[in-house]
């Protein structure tokens, strides 16, 4: 049996970088990764602009008591006449200032009357914003690695770049196994598959692209001939049969199919069927354990780090909260422990540790908005102790 932090690092170890790449709209490419440097097509901004409300006038002209007005500059005016000494024309913020040597009046700093413009305050800041002050044509503003978010899709846009080489998600192919999941006689199924709801949820969520699902008998006939069919994937997600009970086929059937398992056993609770191995040509497998609470546990930590080694970057970032423990836990024993919490609702600094933490019970796994990891051995933790949780609103940051 392996521990948590080693099955971790192998991996880590053994996941390598994608070098397959996709073009998308950047409209499409919120949470995707760039596979090439981007560089602007333009000056930004492309054009001298107010930053205020006010007037524009030659710089030389300040001094004068009044200056004509000889019209208007609005935001999006693609073409602005220049003007001649002694002559103003009101802009508006963004508005573009004709030829050089111009300032911008701010409106509060003058008057109008009969269509002239009588300076109040001659003390001039300024309030233009230079063509290419932002960033200039052919200049890097976005590096190859760069995860796409609100903000990076936005400033490609103001780069006036449409389409972008993104690293190609990985596909992702979900197998569930279990008689119990399929009826022959075309009656309910005895187990509900709750576990494909999350993972079809969690797999798309964290990156990947969910492909298929399928769910199979029991019968290491029906599950080689169905993994034999499987072609487009970077990674195989079995829930379920991978113990060692008699049933337990899933194991078996890839051995039979050359797939080398890195790691089998992992001394986790819940969890610790998790299987991880690698097919030939950068293909793996990742196999759940079939009771829900481990199916998802397994699935956050170990498809999280799967995905952070295909991109080759934190993609996905675990961020810690710390809370403050509200009741006793004893000693912990020889396993990584994962317990769901609860934070408490008066008290938003403090958590609960559910007193039930069975494998198979849905409702506690609903009812809980965080996890609290106890290493092995760890010592008892008593009430008011502060920990670092990981809550699941926050545990994996996809931040604007």
């Amino acid at each position: 049996m392996i521990s948590f932090d080693s099955s971790l690092n192998l991996i880590q170890k053994s996941v390598l970088k994608s070098l397959k790449s996709e073009f998308v709209d950047i409209n499409e490419s919120f949470g995707r990764i760039l596979a090439s440097d981007l560089y602007s097509k333009c000056d930004y901004p492309r054009e001298n602009l107010s930053s205020m409300d006010g007037a524009v006038i030659f710089k030389s002209d300040l001094n004068l008591k009044e200056i004509e007005i000889i019209g208007e500059i609005k935001a999006g005016d693609s073409f602005t006449n220049d003007f001649n000494k002694g002559q103003a024309k009101l802009i508006f913020t963004g508005g573009i200032v004709p030829g050089k040597n111009k300032v911008i009046i701010p409106k509060e700093q003058f008057l109008i009357s009969k269509n002239k413009l009588i300076i109040k305050d001659r003390k001039i800041q300024n309030f233009i914003r230079i063509k290419g002050s932002d960033f200039k044509k052919k200049e890097l503003c976005l590096s190859k690695n760069t995860k796409m978010n609100c903000r990076t899709i936005a400033l490609a846009a103001a780069m006036r770049i449409n389409k972008i080489e993104v690293i190609k998600k990985p596909n992702v192919i979900v197998i569930m196994t279990g008689d119990e999941l399929i009826s022959s006689d075309k009656e309910k199924p005895l187990v509900i598959s709750t576990n494909q709801i999350m993972i079809k949820k969690i797999v798309n969520d964290f990156g990947g692209s969910l492909k298929n699902i399928y769910i199979v008998k029991d019968k290491i006939e029906e599950l080689e001939k169905l993994i034999k069919k499987l072609r487009d994937f970077d990674i195989l997600i079995t829930s379920g049969g991978i113990s060692r009970g008699k049933y337990d086929l899933v194991k078996k059937v890839l051995c039979n199919l050359k797939m080398k398992i890195l790691f089998d056993r992992v001394s986790i609770k819940p969890g610790k069927p998790t299987t991880f191995g690698k097919f030939s040509k950068n293909r793996y497998f990742l196999g759940l354990p079939g009771n829900p609470v481990s199916c998802f546990t397994s699935l956050v930590f170990f498809f999280s780090k799967f995905i952070n080694c295909f991109y080759g970057s934190d993609y996905l970032k675990i961020t810690k909260t710390k809370l403050i423990l509200n009741n006793n836990l004893k000693t912990n024993k020889h396993l990584t422990t994962f317990l769901r919490i609860k934070k408490i609702k008066n008290k938003p600094n403090f958590f609960n540790v559910f007193s039930k933490q069975d494998s198979a019970q849905m409702k506690i796994l609903s009812e809980s908005n965080g996890i609290l990891i106890r290493k092995p051995y760890e010592k008892n933790l008593i009430k008011g102790t502060e920990c670092n949780v990981l809550l699941y609103e926050n545990m994996f940051s996809n931040h604007i």
